[in-house]
C-alpha cells in the first residue's frame, strides 16, 4: 500500500499543471464571440521552493502556438504610461502598469502593485509571438501580446 502511495504521488508530482488561465479583455480576441480562453503550463514538481509563480513554463494561444517562457520576481518602481494595446506598449516592457489598469480599474496599479514586488515573465513563440505576463500573487495578474491584446491572468 506504501509503494502505490508513493509511485502514485512520484506521478502526480512530475505531470505539467493546467491551472493557470489568460482571457482576453482588450484588443481584437476580446471581440471575438466567444472570446477564446488560453491555458498555461507549469514544471510540476513533486518538491519545490520559492513559490509556484517561477515554475510557469509556457503557454498555448491561438492556433495552438506554445510560448515559452520562465517568471522571474521584481521589484516595481515606476509607471508605465503606454496606451494598452498599441504598438508602444508591445512586450518586453519595464510592468504592465496600464494592462492592470484597464483590468482591475483605473489607479489599481499604484495602489496595489507600485512599489511592491511582483512576478514577471517573456514567454516568446515560434510564430513570432511575445506575451508578457505579470503576477502580483499567485492567484491573479495582467498580460499582453505583441498583437494588441490584453488579458487577464487566473490562477
Amino acid at each position: 500500500m506504501k509503494t502505490c502511495l508513493v509511485v502514485a504521488l512520484f506521478i502526480l508530482g512530475s505531470v505539467p499543471a493546467r491551472g493557470q488561465k489568460l482571457y482576453p479583455v482588450q484588443g481584437p480576441l476580446a471581440s471575438q464571440t466567444p472570446s477564446p480562453v488560453f491555458s498555461g503550463h507549469i514544471r510540476h514538481p513533486m518538491f519545490s521552493a520559492g513559490g509556484l509563480p517561477k515554475l510557469l513554463k509556457s503557454f498555448t494561444l491561438a492556433n495552438g502556438e506554445v510560448v515559452l517562457g520562465k517568471c522571474t520576481q521584481i521589484k516595481v518602481t515606476s509607471i508605465n504610461t503606454k496606451t494598452a494595446g498599441t504598438p508602444e506598449s508591445y512586450p518586453p516592457q519595464p510592468n504592465l502598469s496600464f494592462a492592470w489598469d484597464a483590468i482591475y480599474g483605473q489607479g489599481y496599479f499604484s495602489a496595489h502593485i507600485l512599489g511592491g514586488k511582483i512576478w514577471q515573465g517573456i514567454f516568446k513563440g515560434k510564430s513570432g509571438t511575445v506575451l508578457q505576463v505579470e503576477m502580483l500573487d499567485s492567484q491573479h495578474g495582467a498580460a499582453g501580446d505583441n498583437k494588441g491584446n490584453i488579458y487577464k491572468f487566473v490562477w
